[in-house]
């Protein structure tokens, strides 16, 4: 199951949303995984910072969660326009984007370029 959610919060006069896209890792490709996000930091930590300002993403974080039966990769992105972050990531032609996009479809096999708007899960559940 792929998703995405958001969530809003107001931050110095700003209101901020939280997309998170949810993928389970395709079996077999949980180091793969692991290799990726490190490579994102580690070999590609310039590129990935344009990016991610361009898209006006203020925040982003990465967690792989694993359970017994499988391993699922969270993607936390916080900023003013979901929407925006949403196009831009299926979009664009940027090298770096371009390298996401595909690292993320080959350990997760969601395709963004192909995705985008059809990701938004039910709301099956609401408290306050």
């Amino acid at each position: 199951m792929e998703a995405v959610s958001t969530q809003e919060h107001t931050h110095c006069e700003r209101t901020i949303m939280q997309l998170i896209l949810v993928s389970p890792i395709l079996p077999g490709r949980t180091e793969i995984c692991r290799r990726f996000v490190q490579e994102i930091s580690t070999g590609r930590g310039d590129a990935y910072a344009v990016s991610r300002s361009q898209m006006g993403i203020d925040e982003e974080r990465i967690w792989i969660h694993e359970t017994v039966t499988a391993a699922t990769v969270i993607i936390l992105m916080e900023t003013a326009s979901p929407d925006h972050v949403l196009h831009a990531l299926a979009t664009s032609q940027r090298p770096f984007d371009c390298w996401f996009r595909q690292e993320l479809l080959t350990v997760s096999g969601l395709d963004l370029a192909e995705a985008s708007y059809k990701l938004m899960p039910e709301l099956v559940s609401s408290w306050r």
